[in-house]
């Protein structure tokens, strides 16, 4: 079968090995205890005429640093008893843009929330205090020290987004999701791997995954890291070390969700197949896992097919 990494035989049975250090548990349990100590002080405004047939909440709600995230909080307009819900994030660069792109989740008979990513294309700001300067765009940014990495309090707010959604009435805690595609897929994983409230996790063609592999091959976003490398090639080793604690290949041994979903495209040049597969693959055995293969499909993994695949998964496992 066609694909612009290896053939899919080899694929299925990759399994890179970690590249955690040895502290790497240790990092991400001190940064949850951190988090955890600082109130959400979520606010869920009201947003009239929105949907006539939702209800449609402006939310907002404090980083682990202070930052205030943004997001879109609906449920269904008459609930009798709490529901299911996804929490979604969102690809590179974007933002949370309009409530209506929410829609399909609440005719699936879910809640659904939406996080802005911060400092990128939404109504999410930025704090960020870094020892040295960076590439073009957001993932240098910090790369020499794993406390001043960007994707360090960004991976912290997807759990506090989880928080945020689970404090609702209309919401049943033991029944969330998360989701994403690229790096809304990294995001995903990232979040049911740091979170122990995520029951089934949903990533599309995710990004941030298998590091010293994707820099090399891939096309796209990756090449801020490669850019940021030719300019200080003494700083290669620290920076591979700073990345090996947000590469989800790493994280996604902590996951303790009990369903996973993921897509992959084989001609993906911008998160490559054998970087979907390294994370998947490292997946614990006790989540019971599938993944949707588009043999000629690109960074668009299975489009509109593969959205009305996910809906039909969350329906069964969390409806």
């Amino acid at each position: 079968m066609a694909s612009v990494d290896w053939p899919l035989e080899k694929l299925v049975t990759y399994v890179p090995e970690s590249t955690a250090e040895g502290d790497f548990d240790a990092f991400w349990d001190a940064n949850l205890e951190q988090s955890s100590a600082v109130p959400l002080n979520a606010v869920f405004t009201p947003v009239d005429d929105a949907l006539p047939m939702a209800n449609v909440y402006d939310a907002a709600f404090d980083g682990a640093d202070g930052v205030r995230v943004r997001g879109w909080f609906l449920t269904p307009k008459d609930i009798p008893k709490p529901l299911p819900a996804v929490v979604q994030f969102i690809g590179y660069t974007g933002g949370r843009d309009y409530p209506h792109n929410l829609a399909a989740h609440l005719l699936n008979g879910f809640c659904a929330f939406i996080m802005d990513s911060r400092g990128q294309g939404g109504n999410t700001g930025q704090r960020l205090e870094t020892s040295h300067g960076a590439q073009s765009g957001f993932i240098t940014h910090g790369i020499l020290d794993k406390d001043e990495y960007y994707f360090r309090n960004f991976y912290l707010d997807t759990v506090r987004a989880v928080e945020a959604v689970r404090a609702r009435d209309e919401v049943d805690g033991d029944r969330i999701a998360a989701s994403g595609g690229s790096q809304g897929g990294a995001l995903t994983i990232a979040c049911a791997a740091l979170s122990p409230h995520v029951k089934a996790m949903v990533p599309d063609v995710p990004w941030l995954s298998h590091f010293t592999r994707a820099i090399n091959i891939s096309a796209g976003p990756y090449q801020e890291i490669t850019g940021f490398l030719k300019r200080w090639p003494d700083q290669v080793e620290t920076a591979f070390q700073t990345l090996s604690y947000f590469d989800n290949m790493n994280l996604v041994e902590r996951v303790t969700a009990s369903d996973a979903y993921y897509s992959v495209g084989l001609w993906d040049e911008i998160c490559p197949p054998s970087t979907v597969y390294a994370s998947y693959n490292r997946l614990p055995s006790g989540v019971t896992k599938a993944i949707e293969v588009y043999p000629f499909n690109g960074h668009e993994g299975g489009g509109g097919l593969h959205q009305q695949r996910k809906l039909r998964w969350l329906r069964d496992r969390l409806g």
